[in-house]
């Protein structure tokens, strides 16, 4: 373990966007890192403001550019950087860093590879097998899987993904024309959720002993923080999470394609993370946009906007709806709402676009009136 320090720069204002909760994953990457060294933040901002980066052992990038908008102008973080892997501080980037300084081609170059507008996409996030270069092995991983991602020639692929027949990079390293100032990027860690998963620590960890010239064995995946468990959950379809008292048995739909390691229930761009303290936080796109909560003769749900209309609380700001399939929904407050009943039941539906959420909504029924067919055939 080094006693310098790995600086996690997390984007903001313009090298952020809506999609991506970088607060979120940058205390996650965090939790990779400090396994092998002392981990210091500082965000875009900072960067710019402070002008210089020095003493640190490794810049780690998790930063984002929003393809919605103009490109606004990168050199006042971007110049920084380049003069410290100049000076022979190594670069990893992850995720979403390949959309960032789209307007400046100096990052793509140093990155040794970039995102395309218009080219690079990624199928609906999910489970996929990760191809890793010896000596990891392959493993499975909930995240988005970047495809048609450009890369130079001249970097070595350290990981790829296959999609229907055609393989895809979602790793690699790079180096300087005068070898200096390591550079490795991962294309994984959408989500906290990724970096759960053992595989996704041991390439990090591979790409770092490669930046830094050093070996290091990963711990594999922490442990949680013992979450309540005072509320049923199951995912019912993408976006959709079923939610009952705790100790009742959820009508299923054998919906696979999920995350759940028991703290976090990760279906689509929804997650639901179990408290310690008991109950859970709703979170969209990796930022946390309510909470819900077991009470004395019901379920408390605290949403930002939420109004109440028939079976649903739904909150246009946070991009969710909350049908109820079992109990009667009474306001506690802007914002706040208690679903009544001892039995009552409920889905978590994730837009977040007002079409979407309607669409899910929709689908939700669907799915219902399927099950309870399939029950009458069974017992026909």
């Amino acid at each position: 373990m080094t006693d310098r320090p790995a600086l996690i720069v997390t984007g903001v204002g313009a090298h952020a966007d809506p999609w991506h909760g970088l607060a979120a994953t940058s205390a996650a990457l965090a939790g990779v890192l400090a396994e092998r060294m002392p981990v210091h933040h500082l965000d875009t901002d900072e960067i710019a403001n402070r002008g210089t980066l020095t003493d640190a052992a490794l810049i780690v990038m998790n930063i984002s550019g929003d393809l919605a908008t103009e490109a606004s102008a990168a050199s006042a973080v971007l110049d920084p950087l380049l003069d410290a892997v100049a000076a022979g501080i190594p670069l990893l980037a992850v995720h979403s860093s390949s959309l960032a300084f789209r307007d400046d081609p100096r990052w793509a170059e140093l990155l040794g590879g970039r995102w395309v507008p218009g080219v690079t996409m990624h199928p609906q996030i999910g489970w996929s097998l990760v191809q890793p270069t010896a000596p990891l092995s392959p493993f499975r991983v909930y995240d988005e899987r970047y495809s048609h991602l450009e890369v130079d020639d001249d970097s070595a692929l350290r990981a790829i993904h296959t999609d229907d027949g055609i393989t895809h990079a979602l790793a690699w390293s790079h180096r300087g024309a005068d070898g200096r100032g390591g550079v490795a990027y991962s294309a994984l860690g959408h989500g906290v959720e990724a970096y759960r998963t053992a595989g996704t620590r041991a390439l990090i960890h591979a790409l770092i002993d490669e930046l830094l010239g050093t070996a290091h064995a990963p711990s594999g995946t922490p442990d949680g923080s013992s979450p309540s468990r005072d509320l049923a959950a199951a995912a019912l379809d993408y976006e959709l999470i079923a939610l009952a008292p705790a100790a009742t048995e959820i009508a299923t739909t054998g919906f696979a394609d999920r995350f759940d390691d028991g703290e976090l229930l990760a279906s689509g761009y929804l997650l639901l993370e179990r408290l310690p303290t008991g109950g859970a936080a709703l979170h969209s796109h990796g930022r946390e946009v309510g909470r819900v909560a077991s009470v004395d003769g019901g379920l408390r749900v605290d949403l930002p906007g939420a109004e109440i209309e028939g079976r649903l609380l739904r909150s246009a700001e946070a991009g969710i709806a909350l049908v109820a399939e079992s109990g009667d929904w009474r306001s506690d407050g802007a914002g706040s709402a208690i679903l009544l009943g001892e039995d009552w039941r409920v889905v978590v539906v994730h837009g977040p676009a007002p079409a979407k959420l309607d669409n899910r909504v929709r689908l939700l029924d669907d799915l219902r009136a399927v099950t309870a067919t399939q029950r009458e055939q069974q017992h026909a």
